[in-house]
């Protein structure tokens, strides 16, 4: 079987030291919780498990799809730098969460719409020899599904508008993360939002089953 190769345009939920771009800020491996081999990164389990060859591991802890928040502007998913290291037959992007649900300066679903309406355009243009996935934000549990943030909008709300989006790009394709409930309490969430290894277990093969692997 050939190898497919795969970059990964992510946040800290994707980060692990010395796999990423060194400047990105980091999550993985974080004291306290259960991740602490590379291979118990979801994206790990998934390359072994499909025979993936992953070129690049572009994540970066608390960065968002919009230009806002409190990160250097040079984090934000359409950045320059960023997408110019992505390439290979898959590019698997997965964000949105911190847009949403950072304590400092959520964004409005306005704005948020149309950045990630940008992204999905962006992309689609600049990387048109990779098939592209879009994946709606995990599930977390710091607040309920129905909670609003300070600009009245909820983690429902967050992954319909990723579905919207990638629905009216034809060349774009869903994985819908956000359809797999996660309760507080289940295991699967180390702090509310990052996953434990056993959530990461369970990440990469809905990562996979969206990839059709």
């Amino acid at each position: 079987m050939t190898h497919t190769t795969f970059s990964i345009l992510g946040d800290s939920i994707s980060t692990f030291k010395g796999f990423v771009p060194q400047e990105n800020e980091l999550f993985y491996p974080k004291e306290g919780v259960d991740v602490i081999n590379v291979e118990h990164t979801w994206w790990h389990q998934l390359a072994k498990r499909c025979n993936l060859d992953l070129i690049m591991n572009e994540s970066y802890s608390g960065s968002r799809i919009s230009r806002t928040g409190l990160r250097p502007l040079s984090s934000c998913f359409q950045d320059e730098k960023r997408q110019s290291r992505l390439c290979g037959d898959l590019i698997i992007v997965f964000g949105g969460t911190n847009d949403w649900g950072q304590a400092d300066l959520p964004v409005t679903k306005e704005v948020f719409n149309q950045a990630y309406e940008q992204l999905v355009a962006a992309m689609l243009e600049r990387h048109s020899a990779s098939k592209l996935y879009f994946c709606t934000p995990l599930q977390r549990t710091d607040r309920t599904l129905e909670q609003v943030n300070m600009h009245n909008w909820n983690q429902l709300e967050l992954a319909q508008v990723v579905r919207d989006c990638v629905a009216r790009h034809p060349k774009a394709n869903l994985i819908d993360l956000a359809a797999y409930p996660i309760h507080e309490g289940d295991g699967m969430l180390a702090d509310n939002l990052h996953p434990t290894r056993q959530g990461m277990k369970t990440l990469s093969h809905l990562i996979q089953q969206g990839l059709g692997l």
